[in-house]
């Protein structure tokens, strides 16, 4: 326990040394729920870090029949102060949807998921200039997941692809920035594979995970945050109101 904390707390600190850089996708960590029957329920609430950025994340999953689940992500990166236009950076708020099936092995669980999101990517960077794109995802996600009494880990990919309908732009910013953006408009749709890893340990009714999230192919001219490192804490609500009636 005193590790993940010391993790979480470094990779705070780090984060806010490098604040203030631009970027135009961030993962969010890749939700791989655990869930053994109809109406088993999860709530997940954590923190992110990459490179550039912190964030909050929100995971839900319910089923509502034997094995068939939908599943709820929200992501909000960056501070509120780039939104204001009071401090240079990026913020990306997003939200997804998904439906898929789940089955329990022996030591674990199967799933496969697949869903939909869409959100705003915003940057600022100084004075009155500001980039703002509606960025959405298409994703398939399978993914493994091992547990015993007091430990859990696993693996998923995402096959994501990455579009942006929309977007505006000014245009007195660094041509660094202008490169960027022109080979997003001339070349999206992106696909991009992502891997997630998670390990954790195991407090009914809880759990506590470190999550790692990874685009893997390179994004050369994108400036593309291709890293995020969360610390969730997940409540499994069918053992939380079976610990309450006992």
């Amino acid at each position: 326990m005193r590790s993940l904390l010391l993790i979480s707390v470094c990779l705070a600190a780090f984060s806010v040394c490098l604040y203030g850089q631009h970027y135009y996708y961030s993962p969010n960590s890749i939700h791989n729920p655990v869930l053994t029957k109809k109406n088993d329920a999860t709530l997940g609430l954590g923190m992110g870090w990459g490179a550039d950025f912190n964030a909050f994340e929100l995971h839900g999953t319910f089923s509502p029949v034997p094995h068939g689940a939908l599943m709820l992500n929200g992501y909000m990166g960056g501070a509120q102060g780039v939104r204001n236009m009071q401090e240079p950076g990026a913020s990306l708020r997003f939200l997804e949807l998904g439906v898929g099936a789940y089955y329990p092995l022996e030591r674990g669980f199967a799933s496969v998921f697949a869903g939909a999101g869409q959100g705003n990517m915003y940057n600022y960077y100084g004075e009155e200039n500001y980039s703002s794109f509606t960025l959405r995802r298409y994703f398939l996600q399978p993914s493994l997941m091992y547990q015993d009494k007091h430990f859990r880990c696993g693996v998923a990919l995402r096959l994501s692809r990455i579009s942006y309908p929309k977007g505006e732009s000014s245009f007195d910013i660094s041509e660094y920035e202008l490169t960027a953006i022109r080979k997003i408009e001339s070349d999206a749709p992106f696909f991009l594979p992502e891997l997630g890893l998670t390990g954790g340990f195991v407090l009914p009714p809880c759990v506590i995970a470190i999550n790692l999230t990874s685009v893997f192919p390179d994004t050369p001219g994108l400036n593309f945050s291709r890293f995020n490192m969360n610390l969730m804490l997940t409540f499994e609500l069918s053992k939380f109101r079976k610990k309450q009636k006992s």
